[in-house]
């Protein structure tokens, strides 16, 4: 915490916090943040009366203001937080805290009440905050405060454990920040600022700071296509202090000036209004329930002609836009299909539409869309994607202000999210109108978790309230505004205001659908209409608008069809119920557009035998010069006639209505007083009820607020023992405790695997306990040390072969220093003695090498004295021998050379980790044949191949250097009696390659095979080396996860078998 902010201690601002269940946490994340700023702070939270609470000492862990619990009459302090008593209510006045006992029985409404007295007290000093919290206390209180020029703040719903009283609050428009309760304090220090601003303006303040601001707000609009003259004042102070902040300007009037002189200013201050937070599937839940509720069902209704619309208002920089347009196109696939899909993104910030238009964004965005959705709808371009053209098709961005252009029309879903928070509530009541219009009926209506609908929710039905999800229920009506200036806005709202068209299907659209439709056409009717009893519109078929009169659709058949039209279908309809079969009636003269038509009428009855009310009639309607053929019983449209028999079809309508009417009321007058009884009494209840379920509410409430304070102590409680249980839990290393009587007291989990101790064996003295410990002084070395409080260290192996660094450590008691046992600790070192035994190996092989490399060099460098001796001799005595020493002395060299080469593929080979890779066996085969051609023709020897392998996947230069190694052996080991042959075949065995080198050479003593792989061995002393060119080719197949075995007869000649490693798959 830091101080901060200006002292007002003259007239402090009070900041009352209404909490209750789940408001704990709430609490205690807001002071974690909250400065010593010169204000006061009042907690009002929903207390048990019959519980002591913790909260004074819980909240003092959170915060360096002092806390105190308020008293009757005590005078508030700046720098303090004061809680409200358990069973009191409190109010304000004068700085003064009040206290009234709780009036049993009754809905406990205390933060209303604090709040009420507080906007009274203190005017526009006074700050409210509404936490968690279930029910609705604290939402009428928020009224008084902004009546009175106060400053409400309400929890994100989102982040509070119970969303009842955030909700609430924020349904009533009067609140001016969301937030969470860490960012509540930072909201809290902006607004004392920008009270400090009004504060700093001579004469009267508040004219000034308004004057001020309409002229920024005036610059702007001047400068720029940009208005904000509709934002909340809360949050253009917010921006423009932030500004000031940044140009280090102290009063309004001097940014005033200040912007008047820099236009780029203008500029950043608007782009500081415009809010472009967003991301892909910005509250992912929020989506799931598009993706699985909303866009499924929209695309059930639609027929394959029809297009998916959507508009998504103030789409920022486009991610929502796309978002929805990958749920769509998911959707579309997975229902096989193809509709036509246009999402409108609109923003008044052309900067962000620019970069929606372009589709390119960082890479950042992995962390919002699965790899499956990249991969299908973006491009990788560098550090960035693209999004696909087949997805950009979708949608258009367009340059739109909801507030003064004409809305786009005939939406499925509108996406309106976190905009309405920002604009006045006047001008909230006006964009939800306007989007209501825009709607079909049972069209969506998705706004932010912090938005509500304020008097527009009678159009609407809730489909998720978490998540502000609505379903339009109702037809809007005629929506005409006088605001917008957009030109020829009359024409196009006229055409906007022609036939409401009903929702083309109220079923699933399907096959079905298209074939009623070809029905139609080949029948020879333009259009089809369904109706019931009551002539309300069921389904529609055709052309059907061609015969509807252009006003408002009410869905009552012969309220919509002109006059003539409407006697004549009328007509028809009752001769059809009247006989139950079809009626017809042909050349009915009607008017619209001021022009005659002439029509022919169709009707169908489809009445039950059972219930006379239900049914339904088919009205069919076409063109005079159709070609349809009528039946008999349809007859010629006669006026005078048909208008006659519409009147008489009226008063029988109206004769029956009435004798029905008299039998109903009768029936309602008996009833009625029954009726009126019981709705007494149920209101009696109703009433009743509603009181117990408002105790029990606070009542829950005071449970839920007092098990937090518990749950809070137990955890601080549990801490302690946690810590200490996770080091058992977690340590691998086996411990033991054991007290001054050899008593085993705990041990961790290692210990069991380790040392085969059971659960069993606490209690129970150490020397009684099997272990499989090889080391029979253990007891007496834990003895010594408890008498001596020495530690000891010894090593120490169990039957299982593993090996431990044991130490003894006394248990020494803090308190009095007193030694209550050992801490006996065993440390797993066997692979310490593993890599020890290994190293002594690898020394004693070391030994051998340096040996063997002593005596290998040893003949070579005697040799190279003698021939130099002897080069000098011959030399000095110029002798014709001299060039057959050079040549011996060459010879000597060389194999020196080798010596060294060989030498250098030991260590290389130890260290080198080689990729393995495809190679073509052939092709390297022939390689080496190429190579070694030479030798091969001086020795008449031949290579035979059978592979039926050919591709085997290991390092290539190590396979060259194995096959270098083993055919080079098998010309060194030839036998002297034949010619040398070798043959070398592949085959597949078990999913793994074996590769066989055969030939008819010397042969291996059977005593010598075991070691032919040894590093400095040699199976024969006739031919030169170090013996490590089968030690080096067994060491490369071994690390790569193959054998390599050798079979020999003396004699006869060797075979050597190389298993390459398993998964050796093209």
């Amino acid at each position: 915490m830091k101080k901060g902010g200006k002292n007002y201690e003259k007239e402090p601002y009070i900041i009352a916090i209404g909490a209750s269940a789940g408001g704990m946490e709430a609490i205690h994340l807001l002071f974690d943040h909250t400065p010593e700023d010169g204000v006061a702070y009042v907690i009002i939270q929903h207390l048990s009366p019959d519980h002591k609470s913790f909260m004074s000492e819980l909240l003092a862990k959170h915060s360096k203001l002092k806390i105190t619990v308020a008293e009757n009459e005590m005078f508030v302090e700046t720098n303090h937080v004061y809680l409200m008593p358990q069973g009191k209510n409190m109010t304000i006045k004068n700085r003064r805290l009040f206290l009234t006992d709780l009036k049993p029985y009754q809905p406990n409404k205390s933060i209303d009440v604090f709040f009420d007295s507080l906007a009274e007290s203190h005017k526009e000093k006074s700050i409210a905050v509404i936490l968690s919290g279930t029910g609705t206390d604290g939402t009428k209180g928020i009224a008084a405060i902004k009546r009175n020029g106060g400053f409400v703040i309400v929890q994100d719903p989102q982040s509070a454990k119970f969303n009842g009283m955030p909700l609430s609050a924020i349904d009533t428009g009067h609140v001016d920040a969301i937030l969470t309760p860490d960012l509540i304090p930072e909201e809290i220090i902006t607004h004392l600022k920008s009270q400090d601003l009004e504060d700093d303006i001579s004469g009267n303040s508040n004219e000034d700071l308004e004057s001020d601001l309409l002229k920024i707000l005036e610059l702007i609009q001047k400068n720029t296509p940009l208005d904000f003259s509709d934002y909340k004042r809360p949050t253009i102070v917010r921006r423009i202090i932030l500004r000031m902040a940044k140009n280090k300007i102290a009063s309004l009037k001097e940014y005033v000036s200040f912007l008047e002189t820099h236009p780029s200013e203008i500029s950043n201050l608007a782009k500081e209004f415009l809010i472009s937070v967003t991301k892909f599937f910005r509250d992912k839940e929020a989506f799931e329930v598009i993706q699985k509720k909303v866009i499924p069902e929209i695309i059930d209704n639609k027929l394959q002609v029809d297009t998916f619309k959507v508009w998504v208002v103030g789409c920022a920089t486009g991610e929502e836009a796309y978002s929805l347009a990958i749920l769509i196109s998911e959707c579309l696939s997975e229902r096989k299909k193809n509709l036509e899909v246009k999402i409108f993104a609109s923003d008044i910030d052309k900067a962000a539409l620019q970069h929606a238009s372009k589709g390119i964004y960082p890479a950042r965005i992995e962390n919002d869309i699965s790899q499956e959705r990249l991969s299908k709808f973006f491009t990788k371009q560098g550090d960035h994607y693209r999004v696909r053209d087949h997805l950009r098709k979708m949608l258009i961005f367009a340059d739109h202000d909801i507030v003064k252009q004409p809305p786009y029309g005939k939406m499925d879903l509108i996406s309106c999210r976190n905009l309405l928070i920002y604009i006045n509530p006047i001008l909230q009541k006006k964009i939800l109108t306007s989007l209501h219009f825009c709607l079909n009926l049972g069209g969506y209506l998705f706004l932010g978790p912090s938005e509500s609908l304020g008097e527009a929710k009678k159009s609407f039905i809730e489909v998720n309230k978490k998540w502000r999800i609505f379903k339009s229920i109702e037809v809007a009506r005629n929506f005409r505004d006088t605001t917008y200036s957009t030109p020829g806005l009359e024409r196009q709202l006229e055409s906007i205001n022609q036939v409401s068209t009903p929702p083309k299907n109220t079923e699933k659209g399907n096959l079905l659908d298209l074939f009623n439709h070809s029905l139609l056409e080949l029948s020879g009717f333009e259009a089809a209409i369904w109706i019931n009893r009551n002539f309300k519109i069921v389904q529609t078929l055709g052309n059907y608008e061609k015969y509807l009169l252009p006003k408002l659709f009410n869905f009552n058949l012969l309220e919509m069809l002109p006059e003539e039209l409407s006697i004549a279908t009328s007509t028809t309809i009752h001769q059809a119920l009247k006989n139950n079969k079809e009626a017809g009636v042909k050349k009915v003269i009607f008017h619209k557009d001021d022009k005659p038509h002439a029509v022919n009428v169709f009707v169908k009855p489809f009445l039950s035998d059972i219930d006379t009310v239900s049914g339904y009639f088919l009205v069919l309607f076409s063109d005079d010069k159709s070609k349809k053929v009528f039946r008999p019983e349809t007859v010629d449209f006669e006026k005078e006639a048909q208008v006659i028999e519409y009147i008489d079809n009226l008063k029988e309508e109206l004769s029956e209505t009435k004798q029905k009417l008299t039998e109903v009321n009768h029936a309602l007058e008996e009833s009625n007083d029954n009726i009126s009884s019981y709705n007494e009494e149920l209101i009696s209840s109703n009433e009743e009820m509603q009181s117990v379920n408002e105790e029990l509410q606070s009542v829950n409430e005071e449970l839920q607020t007092v098990n937090n304070e518990y749950q809070l102590k137990i955890k601080e409680l549990a801490e302690l023992n946690d810590e200490l249980n996770n080091y058992f839990k977690s340590t691998i290393s086996a411990q033991l405790y054991v007290d001054q009587d050899l008593v085993l007291k705990k041990f961790t989990p290692s210990a069991i695997k380790q040392i085969n101790l059971k659960e069993s064996d606490v209690g129970r003295v150490i020397s009684d306990i099997t272990t499989n410990i090889r080391f029979s002084t253990v007891i007496t070395d834990i003895q010594k040390v408890i008498t001596s409080s020495e530690v000891i260290e010894k090593e120490v192996q169990t039957l299982d072969g593993r090996w431990y660094q044991m130490m003894g450590i006394p248990y020494v008691r803090q308190q009095d220093n007193r030694n209550d046992g050992v801490i006996i600790t065993f440390n797993d070192i066997t692979e310490l003695k593993k890599i020890q035994d290994k190293l002594s190996k690898i020394n004693d092989e070391h030994k051998t090498f340096i040996y063997s490399v002593s005596h290998d060099l040893r003949g070579p460098l005697a040799n190279l004295r003698t021939f130099i001796s002897l080069l000098k001799e011959e030399i000095e005595q110029g002798s014709n021998d001299l060039l057959e020493l050079v040549n011996m002395t060459d010879k000597s060299v060389a194999n020196l050379n080798t010596i060294v080469r060989e030498l250098t593929d030991v260590v290389k080979i130890e260290s080198e980790i080689d990729v393995p890779e495809w190679v073509n066996l052939k092709e390297l085969l022939t390689e080496i044949e190429s190579v070694l051609k030479d030798i091969f023709v001086n020795l008449n020897s031949k290579i035979n191949y059978d592979l039926k392998e050919s591709r085997i996947q290991f390092s290539k230069k190590n396979l060259r250097s194995i096959l270098f190694n083993i055919l080079s052996n098998a010309m060194k080991y030839r036998s002297p009696e034949r010619d040398l042959v070798v043959n070398i075949r592949t085959e597949k065995s078990d999913g793994q390659i074996i590769l066989t080198i055969q030939d008819n050479g010397l042969g291996i003593e059977e005593s010598e095979r075991s070691k032919i792989f040894g590093v400095f061995h040699r199976a024969h002393d006739h031919v030169e080396g170090i013996g490590v060119g089968l030690y080096l080719v067994k060491k490369i197949i071994n690390n790569a996860g193959g054998d390599i075995e050798v079979e020999s007869e003396v004699g006869k000649g060797s075979s050597f078998k190389i298993y390459f490693p398993k998964s050796q798959e093209s």
